[in-house]
């Protein structure tokens, strides 16, 4: 199942952000139908998906634009709803993926010059439109029960100018928020985050979110 958000390039923050929650519609064109051991490429996205704006990461001075945004539903853990996102200016590689001793085939970018990845925590049996805070606790023993947060998240951007974001040019996320705004249709992601190099990375995302369910 797979669901999109398009938003638009004048999106405002100013409705309560608590109130939306992401619509989830069934649709049978799941990639769950894909061969889990072989990376495809995927031709039918395109480089751009469309936001209007000027959707971009600023890392330390440098700006670097954002068009596509895909992700991932898993569904209720515990007392929160999880769902994963990637934003880039890349493309994507179906590549298969052992998440908990199962094979996924998952969207991964290439040929990017940024990727914002984050792994969203909201309270709940759904997704709510909210600021979510970097916590290091995680869902373990409940102690952010009730709270909008984001435990891992990473910014890789091309620092090296070679054509794509390698492995050392990815930095984890220690501090910072994801937020939100907006209501369907006019939404809007923006974000706060500080690396752990010591480089913060701020931007926003207007446009389409396609997600896969993988509940």
């Amino acid at each position: 199942m797979a669901f999109g958000l398009v938003g638009c390039g004048n999106s405002g923050t100013d409705s309560p952000a608590e109130e939306a929650q992401l619509p989830l519609d069934d649709d049978s064109g799941s990639d769950a139908s894909q061969p889990p051991n072989i990376a495809q490429p995927i031709d039918d996205v395109p480089d751009t998906l469309g936001p209007e704006g000027d959707s971009s990461v600023t890392v330390s001075e440098e700006q670097y634009p954002l068009n596509s945004a895909l992700g991932d539903i898993w569904g209720v853990e515990g007392d929160h709803y999880s769902i994963d996102f990637t934003i880039t200016n890349g493309k994507f590689l179906l590549t298969p993926t052992i998440i908990d001793g199962v094979t996924h085939s998952l969207l991964v970018p290439v040929e990017a010059s940024a990727i914002v990845y984050g792994e969203l925590y909201s309270p709940g049996d759904s997704f709510a439109f909210a600021t979510y805070s970097y916590s290091p606790f995680g869902s373990g023993g409940g102690v952010l029960a009730g709270n909008s947060y984001f435990d891992q998240a990473t910014v890789g951007i091309d620092l090296n100018s070679s054509g794509d974001v390698e492995a050392n040019e990815i930095f984890n996320v220690i501090g910072g928020t994801f937020e939100f705004g907006g209501e369907l249709p006019d939404i809007e992601l923006s974000f706060s985050l500080m690396l752990e190099n010591g480089m913060s990375a701020e931007g926003h995302y207007t446009g389409l979110f396609d997600f896969a369910d993988r509940i």
